[in-house]
């Protein structure tokens, strides 16, 4: 086999050799336009993978929450709060929207997705996962939800058809009740520090829990 195989090698190194110039050149030119095609392949490859990562990624994001270890969570409450003008408009919003709607619902007044969406103009990002909001006191409000064990199998995350009080200070937003909790440890969470897109668990030291991107 191995005879066989330098026969096949010497019988190539012969064809080459014994090319004249033009034939040389005409494969020197037919192995410089595959190359081109193979970098071109190479790097259409590579563009698209990244268009697909960053696909799915923007599909998952938003709806995963995941946590981060920080100094403590008083220190980046505090750093945060301290910060109001860096938080950019988009995260302003998400507690303006919450804002409006406890102050223009009636107590007992039931909205669905549809109705966040086209009556009251909240982004379809923001209520995915919302089937209906109820408020059902001043400062208080009562969530059904959609399915949501992907996104409590991919992140910390928990949801419970169950109410929820919002308390707003400064830049930050508090939240209490079963509604929405964070697991850590196996134990669930649900009096939660909202600062941007970052929820702090106030009797957790050194974490906080990023909420989309």
């Amino acid at each position: 086999m191995k005879n066989q195989n330098l026969i096949v090698l010497i019988l190539v190194i012969f064809c080459v050799f014994g090319c004249n110039k033009n034939d040389r050149k005409n494969i020197l030119e037919s192995t410089t336009s595959i190359s081109e095609k193979i970098k071109n392949i190479s790097k259409n490859t590579v563009e698209n993978i990244i268009a697909v990562k960053d696909s799915i990624a923007k599909t998952i994001l938003p709806k995963n929450i995941k946590n981060h270890k920080t100094g403590t969570a008083e220190e980046s409450v505090a750093k945060d709060s301290t910060e109001t003008g860096t938080l950019d408009n988009e995260k302003l919003k998400g507690f303006s929207y919450f804002k409006k709607l406890l102050l223009t619902c009636k107590t007992g007044e039931t909205l669905t997705q549809k109705e966040l969406i086209e009556e009251h103009n909240i982004p379809k990002e923001g209520v995915k996962l919302i089937k209906s909001i109820t408020k059902t006191a001043e400062d208080e409000i009562d969530i059904k939800w959609k399915s949501t064990w992907f996104v409590e199998k991919i992140s910390d995350a928990k949801f419970t058809d169950a109410r929820m009080k919002i308390k707003f200070e400064a830049n930050k937003m508090y939240t209490s009740g079963k509604a929405i909790g964070i697991e850590y440890n196996k134990k669930i969470y649900n009096n939660l520090i909202i600062v941007g897109n970052l929820a702090y668990i106030p009797s957790v030291k050194g974490y906080h829990w990023k909420i989309g991107k």
